[in-house]
């Protein structure tokens, strides 16, 4: 066992050996479960303090009021780590994040060192099914390993779109989970169900917008509240539902304004950390009692295996039904790296024991939560014995970073092959770095200069990037939001600088290696491209990755590989849109443009059938298609759709506007693209003008357009 596993042991910690000694006693006499069906369902970002099972009256959850009913429920349930991933790989292991070495959701995935539940579940004769919302859990994560079936088919919908907000409606999702179980329902069966509701952005549908105008984060809550009342209607109908073991929970809470933070991931307080956690056992054994010695996700996988009378595994939790004599045995640990990670700021930990929580870092914080539930009254300048026996018990516990991008031995190896050696963070190595509660202004001066770059208002959002990266320049998350606005503006070079600066802070992502490829794209320099493409495949097999890797081989002229690619992709995401238009870019290359059209309506149907967005370029390469093909009218309608669904795509301006000189308009075209233009107020827009209309010999309109560009280059803002 590892000096940090050894850590955990002590008594006022997570103990792996209770959870091995409990089981080799039998469980003392408790009921076990083998080969009950075994269905987890997680709702992200969703605090216990907003359910009414926890005592909130400003919105209705009767699924989940129902199943607490039904269910053992846990007062003081903890998560861990307050991101995705990591505290998704901590419920799948029962290893903590230092010991599992997943700390953030990007540059980390799962390592096969750490098992999975699913992979034990397997073991045992057990069908594996998982179904997430976001592209934070796709395969790539690790999440998926042990899973038979594990459905992540969610794309964004451009280039720029952020992380977190690459996300698939739960009603989709719970869908998709209710075919897998019809198709395996008569073998033991484990299904995961992740929603991403309620995390931001905040949009409840219908009825719920109107109902919680006023909070639609509850909006959002009370409609996956409804996705899960009809998940457990489907089970109860297939006969499941009785004989089940059922947790429901939440990998984390939400700032929501508390102590500062709107969201979650920079501070440690109990919004962000407290969550629901319901057990319900087969029978509704124990229906309705509540635990209230505090627990962590970190006991889900033990108990698991303990219900089903399964080996047990080494862990950091114990079981959820342990009987202990006292809550002050336990203490519950939590971290986030990501103030350090992305911001520059110090990272910090977290124990909560016998009433109290104690926040490690730059400067200390005491809190008795049983009279401090909001924890407004900082106890720790007084110095009283619990602050002292919390603050040495968490500087004994070993807590190595393992920095993100390439940890695993096996992807350095292949990053040195492919000439890459990241660097460690400049900050990697500090010990005083700033408080991240005396800095959550810049967090909101970055909130308003990414609602710029939402809006479209790229120059405004380059200027409000570089301002802040004045006064913090560790902020790696604001060089990657100003290289995507340069890159919108059409200024690949500045964009390459600022994905630089970025790498340098976070070395290995291969999200940044990704945005690096596309740049190098986009300035025709494929080799470099490839070269950095292949890097994140190093790291991490993405889907876009090998996606992007095909838009290079066809931009290349190699087809063959652009094929190769873009099938790999649709092998293990059959629904994936953007696999397919790559495919119908290359029949229309090869000259069968029957193919490529029926390639094209084929994407446009399963955008339909799973409910997705719409995808950029999908419009504007039917109209380029059918106007190969002579169908110009069909052809400048699609051009008009890709406009209006994606108004910065400047090549469907220039393509109408061809097609409408073409076709005898040539004045209403140019006139079009003109105004298109000048509305854009980019580098990118005003090259793309300048261009057609040289095409289309209007050298005035030409001139002014390269005007204009060479007054935006002169003009661009650097940080």
């Amino acid at each position: 066992m590892s000096r940090l596993r050894r850590s955990f042991s002590r008594p006022f910690l997570i103990a792996a050996s209770c959870a091995i000694a409990a089981s080799v006693l039998g469980c003392r006499g408790r009921t076990t479960y083998p080969r009950a069906p075994v269905i987890l369902i997680s709702i992200d970002t969703l605090r216990a303090d907003h359910l009414p099972a926890y005592g909130y009256r400003d919105v209705a959850t009767p699924a989940l009021d129902d199943l607490a009913r039904d269910s053992i429920r846990f007062e003081s349930a903890y998560s861990h780590v307050p991101l995705t991933l990591p505290s998704h790989a901590t419920v799948m292991t029962g290893l903590l994040p230092p010991e599992n070495g997943v700390r953030d959701n990007t540059g980390y995935s799962l390592s096969a060192s750490s098992p999975t539940i699913a992979e034990t579940l397997r073991g045992a004769g057990y069908s594996t099914g998982g179904v997430v919302s976001s592209v934070v859990l796709a395969n790539g994560s690790g999440i998926a390993r042990g899973f038979d079936f594990y459905d992540d088919s969610i794309e964004a919908t451009e280039p720029g779109v952020s992380l977190g907000s690459v996300q698939r409606a739960g009603g989709k999702s719970e869908a998709i989970a209710e075919s897998w179980i019809t198709a395996h329902g008569a073998a033991p069966i484990f299904c995961f169900l992740h929603l991403y509701e309620p995390h931001t952005p905040y949009v409840p549908p219908e009825p719920f917008a109107s109902t919680y105008r006023k909070h639609p984060y509850d909006g959002e809550i009370a409609a996956a509240d409804a996705i899960v009342g009809t998940f457990i209607g489907f089970l109860k109908q297939k006969g499941l539902y009785d004989r089940a073991i059922v947790v429901v929970m939440s990998d984390h809470g939400e700032g929501l304004g508390q102590h500062g933070e709107d969201e979650h991931g920079i501070l440690l307080y109990r919004e962000a950390l407290r969550v629901p956690l319901f057990l319900k056992l087969p029978g509704r054994e124990r229906a309705g009692s509540v635990v209230t010695a505090p627990v962590g996700l970190v006991d889900v996988s033990p108990t698991l295996l303990e219900l089903l009378a399964l080996p047990p595994r080494a862990s950091s939790g114990e079981s959820l039904l342990s009987e202990r004599p006292s809550a002050d045995e336990r203490a519950i640990y939590s971290e986030t790296l990501f103030p350090r990670y992305h911001f520059g700021w110090s990272d910090l930990a977290s124990l909560e024991s016998a009433g109290f929580q104690y926040i490690h870092g730059p400067d200390p914080e005491l809190y008795d939560t049983r009279t401090d539930a909001e924890e407004r009254h900082n106890l720790a300048g007084s110095l009283p014995p619990a602050f002292r026996k919390l603050r040495l018990a968490l500087l004994a516990i070993p807590r190595p970073r393992q920095a993100p991008g390439a940890s695993d031995p096996e992807a350095v190896r292949k990053l040195a092959a492919l000439g890459y050696i990241g660097a460690a963070s400049p900050s990697e190595g500090a010990t005083d770095l700033p408080d991240p509660k005396l800095h959550l202004g810049e967090i909101r001066d970055l909130k308003t200069a990414l609602r710029l770059y939402q809006d479209g208002e790229f120059p405004q959002a380059l200027a409000a990037f570089s301002a802040l990266l004045g006064k913090n320049p560790a902020m790696g998350d604001a060089w990657g939001a100003l290289a995507e606005a340069q890159h919108k503006l059409g200024l690949n070079e500045e964009a390459i600088a600022s994905l630089r600066r970025q790498d340098q802070l976070a070395p290995g992502s291969p999200h940044v290696l990704l945005s690096f490829a596309n740049e190098y794209l986009e300035t025709d320099r494929l080799p470099e491209a490839v070269q950095y493409a292949k890097r994140a495949l190093a790291i991490r097999d993405l889907p876009d990755a090998h996606e992007l890797l095909a838009r290079i081989y066809l931009a290349s002229g190699d087809l063959p590989s652009a094929e190769a690619e873009a099938r790999r992709v649709l092998e293990g995401h059959s629904g994936r849109v953007m696999p397919m238009v790559v495919l119908a870019q290359i029949a229309r290359q090869r000259g069968d443009l029957a193919g490529a059209l029926r390639l094209l309506d084929e994407a446009l149907a399963s955008i339909r059938a799973s409910g997705g967005m719409e995808m950029s370029n999908v419009h504007f390469l039917r109209g380029d298609v059918l106007a190969r093909a002579g169908r110009n009218s069909d052809a400048r309608a699609e051009f008009e759709r890709e406009i209006e669904l994606f108004p910065n795509n400047t090549s469907a301006w220039a393509s109408a506007a061809i097609l409408d000189a073409s076709d005898g308009r040539r004045e209403e075209g140019l006139t079009s693209l003109e105004r298109r233009a000048a509305g854009s107020r980019t580098p990118r827009g005003y090259r793309a003008a300048a261009q057609t209309f040289r095409i289309l010999g209007d050298s005035r309109r030409a001139a002014a357009f390269e005007k204009l560009l060479r007054g935006s280059l002169v003009a661009r803002n650097r940080p």
